[in-house]
Parts: C-alpha cells; sequence; structure tokens
C-alpha cells in the first residue's frame, strides 16, 4: 500500500514502533513531509513495559519475590527483564546514551561534542555510564519485584518514551540533518492524542497503585519532561541520541522513584 493511501495517523505510529522496536513493520520514511512520529513512542514503551509485566507474572508464579519462595531470585528476574527490553529496543537507547555521556563530558564547545557523539566508538564516560544506569535498573526492578508492584514496572517503562516526547515536541534540533531534525516539531492532531491517551493509561495505573505510586508517577513526567532539554543544552539542541538517552535516564529515574514508594 502506497504512503499516500495509508492514513497519517497509521504511518506514524508503524514509523515510531518500527524505530523504537524490533516489530516488524513495514514503514517507509516518506520524502514530501516531516512525519509526526513523536506522539507515538509511548505505545512502544507500553508494549515493553506490558512484556516486563508479564514476565514478572511468570516468575511471580515460580516463585520470585519476598511473598512467594526462592526459586528465582529477585535480582536474576531483573537482570533479565533489562535484557529483554534491550532486545526488543535493539538496544537504541543504551547506545544513544553511551554517546551522550562521552559527548557530554568529553569535549568543551558544541562542535567537538557533536563530533564525538557521532563516533562510533564508546569511551569511558559512556561504558560507565551504561554501567551505571544498568545497575540502578536492575536494583530498583528487583525492589519492585519483592513487592510484586508489576503495575509500576510497567509505568515506568512507558513514562520513559516521554522523555523523547518532550524533547522533540518543545525542544529544536541540534543538526539541521539526522534523527532529531527528522522528528522534531510540534505534534499533529492525532500524535497528540495518542500521546495522550497512554499518558491517561498510565496515570489511571499510577491511581490504582496508591497515591504514593501516582505521586512518583507525576514525579516521573517532570523528569521526562525536564531531563531532554539539560542534556540538549549542552549540544545545542536535540539529536537521535539526546532524545535515546532522555529514554533510558527517565527510565532508570521512574523505576527508583517508584521503587522507593513501594
Amino acid at each position: 500500500m502506497s504512503t499516500k493511501a495509508t492514513s497519517r495517523p497509521t504511518r506514524d505510529s508503524a514509523l515510531a514502533l518500527s524505530m523504537l522496536t524490533v516489530l516488524p513493520l513495514r514503514a517507509t520514511w516518506p520524502t514530501d513531509e516531516r512525519p509526526d512520529v513523536a506522539g507515538y513512542f509511548p505505545l512502544a514503551g507500553a508494549i515493553v513495559g506490558a512484556a516486563a509485566a508479564l514476565m514478572l507474572a511468570a516468575a511471580r508464579a515460580l516463585g520470585a519475590g519476598s511473598e512467594a519462595g526462592e526459586p528465582l531470585h529477585s535480582i536474576l528476574v531483573a537482570a533479565l527483564v533489562v535484557l529483554v527490553w534491550a532486545l526488543l529496543t535493539r538496544m537504541l537507547h543504551w547506545d544513544a546514551l553511551a554517546d551522550v555521556a562521552d559527548a557530554y563530558w568529553g569535549a568543551q564547545d558544541r562542535k567537538a561534542r557533536l563530533a564525538i557523539m557521532s563516533d562510533p566508538h564508546t569511551g569511558a564516560f559512556g561504558a560507565t555510564a551504561v554501567t551505571l544506569v544498568a545497575l540502578v535498573e536492575v536494583s530498583a526492578l528487583a525492589v519492585l519485584i519483592d513487592e510484586g508492584e508489576m503495575v509500576a514496572v510497567f509505568i515506568a517503562a512507558t513514562l520513559a518514551r516521554y522523555g523523547a516526547v518532550f524533547g522533540a515536541w518543545f525542544g529544536t534540533a541540534a543538526k539541521p540533518a539526522g534523527l532529531g531534525a527528522a522528528v522534531v516539531g510540534p505534534p499533529a492532531t492525532g500524535s497528540a492524542t495518542a500521546a495522550g491517551f497512554v499518558l491517561g493509561l498510565i496515570g489511571f495505573a499510577g491511581w490504582f497503585g496508591g497515591p504514593l505510586v501516582l505521586g512518583a508517577t507525576i514525579a516521573g513526567l517532570v523528569v521526562a519532561l525536564c531531563l531532554p532539554h539539560v542534556l540538549a543544552s549542552r549540544f545545542g539542541g536535540v539529536t537521535g541520541d539526546v532524545l535515546g538517552a532522555s529514554v533510558m535516564l527517565t527510565e532508570a529515574a521512574s523505576l527508583v522513584l517508584l521503587a522507593l514508594v513501594g
């Protein structure tokens, strides 16, 4: 089916999911307009979050968690969840985190930082950032698994993608070409509606979890709103790597917040 024959929301949502997940969707990037994909990023988060929630339900049924016995250790299950998340997203966000960390601290001027970000090699800053974020995520997930907080895990994974949404909607592109320039811009009605619907879904999930979980969800949303712009300030604007790193850091922060109130 041609791009013209496909509705814009259908095309843009398929593009967003094919960008952020391993789902084998047939989506062709249009050459005559900027596709409005950012608002559909939370759908990818909902998919990986639901996958994690199912994993945790299965693990708990087999004995993971403080109330169910010891056949499976919560730390091992948490590590497996992080592994599955990485595989479902082709490790895209981890790569972005490493690139941003290397560039953020690796140079004193914007041009040099952008050059470092484009370098395919990973330096000490990037390796350290990936290691520390992985440790934080596994530790926070282990706490949530012990408490049986499957809803909180779904919230964190979905909420993380709003870091990329807000970076794209409210930021400016650091370079005239590249992924950042391709996705940055105000949303169309379909994209905004999709993002709003998923936000309402995780808001309801937070409310279902209780006042503390809802408060942690709101705090995570504030992180998602602010973080991409803090990162972008070092590069003169948003890049694809900035959006990906924002996802990872928002996810880690949300998991910590939810683990603290769990």
